[in-house]
C-alpha cells in the first residue's frame, strides 16, 4: 500500500512538473544525525538514511517558496551494544521557504509523520512488542532549515527537526523494568543534497 502511495505520488509530481508552469519539482537525499529525547540515552549516534520527491512553487518575484515533499527517514537512537532503537517513517512534508543573497534558502515547516516500522533492541537482542516502548503511529515534526544553491540545479542544506511525542517508554534497568514511564520525542540533524529539474 504504502509503495502504490508512493509512486502514484511520483507520477503526478513528474506530471505536475512538465505540464503546469510556475511549478518545479525534484529528488533529494542525506544522512540524519538523531537521537530521542526521554530514552535516558543522550547524543546524535545514530546514523539514517533520508530520501524523497517534492514540488515547489515560487512568488513574489521568486523570493517565497511553498514546497511539498513525501519522504521516506530512518530516525531513533543508539547506545550500543545497551540500547538501540530502529525507527522507519514516511513523511509527507509543507515548508514555507525565503530566498535572500541569490543563492541562499531559509525555510521552516511542518511534517506529518507516518510510523512504518519500529524496533528496540537490548543486551538480549529484539524487544517483544509487550516489553518494548509504545509507539504512536502518527506524530508531528516541526523543521527548519537553511539551504546554499552552490549549482544551477544543485543545492545543498542543513534542517533541525523536533517532534511532538512518538510514544510513550518504560526503560529496562540492568534486567529491571523501571516505573517510571514518559513520554519519547524525535530530535534530529539533516544534511541533505537536493536536485531540482
Amino acid at each position: 500500500m504504502q509503495r502504490k502511495v508512493i509512486l502514484l505520488f511520483i507520477f503526478s509530481l513528474l506530471a505536475l512538473n512538465a505540464y503546469t508552469q510556475g511549478f518545479k519539482g525534484g529528488l533529494h537525499a542525506g544522512l540524519l544525525a538523531t537521537q530521542v529525547d526521554g530514552d535516558n540515552h543522550a547524543g546524535y549516534k545514530k546514523a539514517g538514511l533520508f530520501a524523497g520527491v517534492f514540488t515547489n512553487y515560487s512568488f513574489a518575484d521568486r523570493k517565497i517558496l511553498l514546497q511539498f515533499e513525501l519522504n521516506y527517514a530512518q530516525k531513533g537512537s543508539s547506545a550500543a551494544p545497551v540500547y538501540r532503537m530502529k525507527l522507519q517513517q514516511v513523511e509527507p512534508t509543507a515548508l514555507l521557504g525565503w530566498k535572500f543573497w541569490n543563492k541562499f534558502l531559509l525555510e521552516g515547516g511542518l511534517s506529518c509523520s507516518i510510523l512504518a516500522s519500529a524496533k528496540e533492541y537490548g543486551n538480549q537482542g529484539l524487544y517483544s512488542s509487550e516489553d518494548g516502548s509504545n509507539f504512536y503511529r502518527v506524530h508531528v515534526e516541526w523543521i527548519g532549515g537553511l539551504g546554499y544553491c552552490f549549482q544551477k540545479h544543485w543545492i545543498a542544506s542543513f534542517r533541525f527537526i523536533y517532534s511532538t511525542p512518538i510514544g510513550t517508554t518504560n526503560k529496562w534497568n540492568s534486567g529491571i523494568r523501571q516505573g517510571v514511564e514518559g513520554y519519547m520525542c524525535n530530535n534530529c540533524l539533516l544534511f541533505r543534497l537536493s536536485y531540482q529539474f
